[in-house]
């Protein structure tokens, strides 16, 4: 039992000279002390801004372009636009009696 209790031993003096070692360490080592907080500084925004949008012109030519388009009415007549709302009240009847 001796070779054992020889291992305690061995054991034990090593767990104090770590632990001696430690100690001394941190003695001898001064702490480093608080580091000052370093000055902040401004970051400069590296993309550029954008320029305001600039509204464009209506100019008198576009005007007169949009006026001068046809619709419906001046191509088909008056009685397009009442004969389209018939042929789809038309449209839905039918789809309403073929799904009863």
């Amino acid at each position: 039992m001796s070779k054992q209790y020889n291992k305690l031993i061995k054991r034990r003096r090593r767990a104090a000279y770590l632990a001696r070692r430690k100690k001394a360490l941190t003695t001898s080592a001064p702490a480093k002390s608080a580091s000052k907080p370093k000055p902040v500084r401004k970051v400069s925004k590296s993309v550029p801004k954008k320029p305001a949008a600039k509204a464009e012109p209506i100019s008198a030519a576009a005007e007169i372009k949009a006026s001068d388009k046809a619709t419906t009415e001046d191509v088909l007549g008056p009685d397009a636009s009442a004969a389209d709302g018939a042929v789809a009240e038309e449209a839905s009847a039918a789809t309403e009696e073929s799904s009863s």
